[in-house]
């Protein structure tokens, strides 16, 4: 018969493994969210998701510490000076095959992902992008906040091919014969599409996340520092 000793050491033991699944899934939404961001080239919003001297390396970039230089790079060559997305611009940045593993001290964190990109054109392009790489980051939890201390990329390929001037990003009309009950979500004059808008909060800021393309972005002037 176990000993009430026992059962508080069983519940201690179910908690520690709780918590752990618990930081593992805060971890993958944290990453997810960070696909999602640099999909719309949300420079501000990404670099929020780091800790204030975290690392950003990407490829053969070179590597920038601290929220302010991260964002420099992440605005100014990534972005080439501009943030949002251009009318018909898309980036989809799929995260993919994350394996998560959490240190004991459950302050420390590590996880590898898969990265599958497809991405538009430059302005005047007509050949799309794909490429995959691997990311292999570190994680730090601040105040129980869950926050990337480093995130590396090493690109596998890149590879362009023809294609673009076939896309189309005009839905089917609405049917003739079964007329629905209510009208579709208009599509985003500066965007060329419709943008489906996020139901979640920034995970650091907690900040509402409404601004997706170029125009929008130039009213926005609140750069991480």
């Amino acid at each position: 018969m176990k000993t009430s000793e026992d059962l508080l050491q069983r519940i201690a033991q179910l908690e520690t493994r709780l918590g752990l699944l618990e930081d593992i899934e805060a971890i993958k939404r944290l990453q997810r969210m960070y696909g999602y961001y640099i999909d719309n080239r949300l420079w501000n919003e990404m670099t929020e998701l780091f800790a204030d001297d975290g690392v950003i390396e990407i490829g053969q970039r070179g590597s920038y510490q601290g929220k302010a230089h991260i964002h420099a790079f992440l605005q100014d060559v990534l972005g080439q000076g501009r943030a949002g997305l251009n009318p018909n611009e898309f980036i989809n940045h799929m995260q993919l095959q994350g394996v998560v593993t959490v240190d004991p001290d459950r302050h420390h964190a590590k996880g590898r992902w898969r990265a599958l990109i497809q991405g538009s054109p430059p302005p005047g392009g007509t050949t799309m992008l794909w490429a995959e790489g691997v990311y292999e980051n570190d994680y730090i939890s601040e105040a129980g906040v869950w926050k990337i201390a480093r995130l590396w990329w090493v690109p596998t390929f890149y590879v362009s091919h023809p294609g673009y001037e076939s896309v189309s990003f005009a839905s089917a009309p609405p049917s003739e014969t079964l007329v629905p009950q209510a009208p579709s979500a208009p599509p985003l004059a500066t965007l060329g599409r419709s943008f489906v808008p996020f139901h979640y909060r920034h995970p650091i800021t907690n900040e509402a996340v409404i601004h997706v393309t170029s125009t929008d972005q130039k009213t926005v002037v609140n750069a991480p520092r």
